[in-house]
C-alpha cells in the first residue's frame, strides 16, 4: 500500500493499481515472445543491385577481350560463353561466397540471409531481428549452379541444337523432341519468372526465382544506415543532359568559328604589335617580324607583308571559271601537283600447273617482281614530286599573262576539259578588274564564294578572299559588261 505525499491517507489511483498489477506483469513477460515486425527491403534496392552486377561483369569482360583479340582475332568471339562462365564464378567465390552478398548488393547495403532458419523460428521472433541467419553450404553451392552453370549449358545446347538444325528434322526423331523440350522448358521458365517478379512487386522478398527456390532472401547489411535511394547519379546525368542541349542550342548562335578565328587573331591587332615593337629591343622585334611602315607608321607582321603574285588556276583559259574546275577537280579525286601512277599490269594465272608462272617459282618470281616494281614506283614517284616542286617554282617567279593560258579546246595534265568549266554570267572580280586583270567567274560560283558566312572573317583578316588566278584579295565582284558593236 502506497502512501500519499503528505503521509496521511493513500493515493487515489493506489486502488486500481493494485487491481492491474496481475495484468501489468503478465504482459510484461509476454514482451519477448511478440511476433517481431515484418522486414521491408526496398525493391528498387534490390533490382539496383542487379544492374550494377551485370555492369561490373561486362565492364571486366572489355579488357579481357581486348586481351584475347591480341592473341588471335577470333578467339574472343569463339569463347565468349566461356570468358563469361569464367567471370563469372570468379566473382560469385569472391563476393556471395565469400561475403554473402555480391557487390551490386554490397552497394546498395544489402546481403543475403538464410530465409529457411528464419521461416523454421517464425515463432521465437527471429524474422526481422538484427541477427541474420549465414547461409549454408547447400545454398551456396546450388546458387551458381542454377544461375551460372545451367545457363551456360543451355545456351551451348541451344547454340548445338540451332546449328544442327534440330527444328527441321522429322517429328518423331529424338532431335525434334529434345528441341522441343528446350523450347517448352524456356517458356515454363519465362512464366515462372514473370509470376516472380510479380509477387516481387507485391510483398518484396525474393527478386528472382532461384532465390525463392533456395530460400535467399537480400536484407539490410546494416539497418541503422539511411535507407533513402541516392538520386545524387541521376540528378548529375540531369544538369549534364541540360547543360548540352543548351550548347547545341547556343553554338549556331555565337557561331564559335568566328570567336575561335579572332582568338587567334589577336595576338596581330594592330595595338599589340604597336605595344610590343615599342616595348621590346630593336633586335627581337626584328627577329619576331614586327616592321613599322614608315608611310603610315603602322606596325605590321612581315609575313602578311608579303603578298601573293599569282593563283592556284593562273594557267587557265580566260574564257574558263576557275571555281568551277576546282570542282570538277574535286569531284575527279586528283591534285594539281600530283599525278597518279598507273598500276602496273596484271596478268591473270594459268591453271596449267606445269606452266612456268605456276608453283613455288612463280610465287618467288612474283613476290620478287612486286619488290622491283615497288622500287621502280617509289623511285618514279620521287621523280614526278620533284617535277612537280620544280614547276611550281618556275610558275611562281612567271608574272601572270594571257600569253601563257592554254587554249580552251585543250585538256588539263589531269584530264579535265577546259570546256566543261566555261563561264555562265561572267562576273569580273575586285580590285582584279581595277588592276586590269581579267579575273572572271560564274555568277552563281562567285556569289557562293563571297555570301558565305565566313566571308567576315576573311574580310577583316586579309582583306577578301584569295582570287584563284592572280592571288589578290577579293572583296567585291561586278558583271562583265560586253560592248556591243
Amino acid at each position: 500500500m502506497m502512501a500519499s505525499p503528505d503521509g496521511n491517507a493513500p493515493a487515489f489511483y493506489e486502488a486500481a493499481f493494485e487491481r492491474a498489477r496481475p495484468q501489468i506483469e503478465r504482459i510484461r513477460a509476454q514482451i519477448p515472445h511478440f511476433p517481431a515486425p515484418a522486414l521491408r527491403v526496398q525493391r528498387v534496392g534490390q533490382l539496383d543491385a542487379d544492374l550494377l552486377d551485370q555492369e561490373l561483369t561486362d565492364l571486366l569482360a572489355e579488357p579481357l577481350k581486348a586481351a584475347l583479340q591480341k592473341v588471335h582475332p577470333v578467339l574472343e568471339k569463339q569463347r565468349h560463353a566461356e570468358l563469361y562462365l569464367l567471370l563469372r564464378l570468379i566473382l560469385y567465390k569472391f563476393s556471395i561466397y565469400d561475403r554473402s552478398a555480391s557487390y551490386g548488393a554490397m552497394l546498395q547495403n544489402l546481403k543475403y540471409r538464410n530465409e529457411w532458419v528464419h521461416r523454421a523460428h517464425s515463432t521465437h521472433a527471429v524474422t526481422s531481428t538484427a541477427r541474420d541467419a549465414p547461409l549454408s553450404m547447400v545454398q551456396l553451392g546450388l546458387y551458381p549452379l542454377l544461375t551460372i552453370v545451367l545457363p551456360y549449358l543451355y545456351g551451348k545446347g541451344k547454340t548445338y541444337m540451332s546449328t544442327h538444325q534440330f527444328d527441321q528434322a522429322p517429328r518423331e526423331s529424338p532431335q525434334f523432341v529434345a528441341y522441343s523440350l528446350a523450347d517448352h522448358a524456356q517458356r515454363l521458365w519465362n512464366l515462372a519468372a514473370l509470376m516472380n517478379f510479380a509477387l516481387f512487386l507485391w510483398n518484396g522478398k525474393y527478386r528472382t526465382v532461384t532465390d525463392r527456390v533456395l530460400g535467399m532472401r537480400l536484407t539490410y547489411a546494416n539497418r541503422s544506415l539511411q535507407r533513402n535511394v541516392s538520386f545524387e547519379f541521376l540528378n548529375r546525368q540531369l544538369v549534364w543532359n541540360t547543360f548540352t542541349e543548351f550548347l547545341l542550342f547556343l553554338l549556331p548562335l555565337v557561331k564559335p568559328r568566328r570567336i575561335l578565328y579572332r582568338m587567334a587573331r589577336w595576338p596581330s591587332h594592330p595595338v599589340v604589335l604597336r605595344a610590343l615593337h615599342d616595348t621590346l629591343p630593336e633586335r627581337l622585334s626584328r627577329r619576331l617580324g614586327l616592321v613599322k611602315d614608315k608611310e603610315d607608321g603602322v606596325v605590321r607582321l612581315a609575313s602578311r607583308a608579303r603578298k601573293r603574285t599569282y593563283g592556284k588556276y593562273w594557267f587557265l583559259p580566260n574564257e574558263c571559271c576557275a571555281l568551277c574546275f576546282e570542282r570538277l577537280e574535286r569531284a575527279a579525286g586528283v591534285d594539281v601537283d600530283h599525278v597518279p601512277v598507273p598500276p602496273p599490269d596484271a596478268t591473270l594465272p594459268n591453271p596449267n600447273p606445269l606452266h612456268p608462272n605456276s608453283g613455288l617459282v612463280a610465287t618467288r618470281q612474283k613476290r620478287d617482281q612486286s619488290e622491283a616494281d615497288r622500287t621502280s614506283e617509289r623511285a618514279l614517284e620521287r621523280a614526278r614530286r620533284l617535277e612537280a616542286r620544280r614547276a611550281a617554282r618556275k610558275a611562281a617567279t612567271v608574272s601572270w599573262s594571257a600569253d601563257h593560258a592554254p587554249k580552251l579546246d585543250g585538256t588539263s595534265p589531269n584530264g579535265i576539259k577546259y570546256m566543261d568549266a566555261i563561264l555562265v554570267t561572267p562576273y569580273q572580280t575586285l580590285p582584279c578588274a581595277q588592276n586590269g586583270r581579267t579575273c572572271q567567274y560564274c555568277y552563281y560560283c562567285i556569289a557562293e564564294k563571297l555570301l558565305d558566312e565566313n566571308m567576315g572573317d576573311d574580310l577583316q583578316a586579309g582583306g577578301g578572299w584569295a582570287c584563284l588566278r592572280c592571288g589578290d584579295y577579293v572583296y567585291g565582284a561586278e558583271r562583265v559588261i560586253v560592248e556591243s558593236t
